[in-house]
């Protein structure tokens, strides 16, 4: 009889030792995507008539770019071909080729190509200032009385 009642108690026990062993434990994943965006505050300029090779500059960070990403982000300025008459950029003027520059202090200029660096790591809801220079070309072999549009392009990439 005691073998008896000493076989259940080791039987219980490790049946309650079995039972414990296989409790249900959980983990919780929570995951949120990176999202990388840009926005730029004015979104124009108009700079009026000017003269054949003549440069006109905005002052005080005049633009200011955003970050509206949940991460830090490199962003980037960029120009291309102007409408409707096609001027190109280069980094001096010339017939039908016009400058663009930026600074972000005002001082340094630095000509913009496809992809030039405003801002490294900025963090999210973080802003850059920065100016813009354009200097017309010398000539304009395609006047086009409605004037030219030139589009400056941010973008914005995960640092």
């Amino acid at each position: 009889m005691r073998r008896l009642m000493l076989y259940l108690a080791v039987g219980v026990l490790v049946l309650l030792v079995g039972q414990a062993a296989f409790a249900a434990n959980t983990i919780s994943v929570t995951v949120t995507l990176e999202q990388v965006g840009v926005s730029v505050t004015p979104t124009s300029w108009a700079l009026g008539n000017k003269g054949p090779g003549s440069t006109t500059q905005t002052t005080s960070e005049n633009f200011a770019a955003q970050n509206t990403g949940n991460v830090n982000e490199d962003i980037a300025i960029g120009t291309g071909l102007s409408s409707p008459s096609e001027w190109s950029h280069g980094t001096s003027s010339g017939e039908d080729v016009y400058v663009m520059e930026v600074s972000t202090n005002g001082t340094d200029w630095t000509v913009l190509n496809p992809s030039t660096t405003l801002a490294s790591s900025l963090a999210p809801l973080g802003s850059e200032g920065f100016d813009l220079k354009f200097t017309c070309p010398n000539e304009d072999s395609t006047y086009d009385a409605g004037g030219e549009t030139i589009t400056v392009t941010l973008s914005a990439s995960p640092s």
